[in-house]
């Protein structure tokens, strides 16, 4: 497995990473506009803030993370962009995920082919490497209280329990390691 910077021409399998770690299905959504959002640089899904896991020279994971400062303003450009059913939720009012001094670790996804080998987290050590590097502090992340498998990954990394935060339409817990 090699594991590096997405480039630009990597945005349409950041874009399916993404989508998968929004839960949503990538047959279902307009995967050519999400991966145009993903080109960008100045929006959070940016393919500048991924790490992308290859084997056989083929991309089977992704990690996007980044600084939180700036993410409520980041958040609102992000998803004007978004495809018009995106844009029923009301983004000005959830509450932020982040903040400065927190290296946010947005979407982990991994095709379902490849898991449980380790690569979400030898993507994750490595996206905290680079938070690390960037003299972030803590890395935080929000999961779904009735995913237990994330938790069990996350907890295995250091993470802990921080807060609840409501977004998306639902309650997340909020978790963070210092790095």
């Amino acid at each position: 497995m090699e594991i590096r910077q997405a480039r630009i021409d990597d945005a349409p399998f950041v874009a399916v990473g993404v989508v998968m770690a929004l839960h949503l299905d990538p047959a279902k959504q307009d995967m050519s506009r999400i991966a145009e959002i993903c080109s960008r640089e100045d929006v959070l899904y940016s393919y500048k803030n991924a790490l992308i896991a290859f084997e056989g020279g083929k991309p089977v994971g992704l990690c996007l993370c980044y600084d939180g400062k700036g993410y409520h303003e980041i958040r609102l450009r992000t998803f004007a962009l978004f495809p018009d059913n995106a844009n029923e939720m009301d983004f000005e009012n959830f509450e932020d995920e982040t903040c400065e001094g927190e290296y946010y670790i947005d979407s982990l996804a991994v095709l379902p082919e490849y898991r449980k080998r380790g690569i979400a987290s030898a993507l994750m050590k490595a996206q905290m490497e680079r938070g690390r590097n960037l003299g972030l502090p803590v890395a935080t992340l929000l999961v779904d209280p009735e995913n237990p498998g994330a938790q069990k990954l996350y907890h295995n990394l250091g993470f802990r329990y921080s807060v609840d935060v409501y977004a998306f339409g639902q309650t997340f817990w909020k978790l963070a390691v210092t790095l």
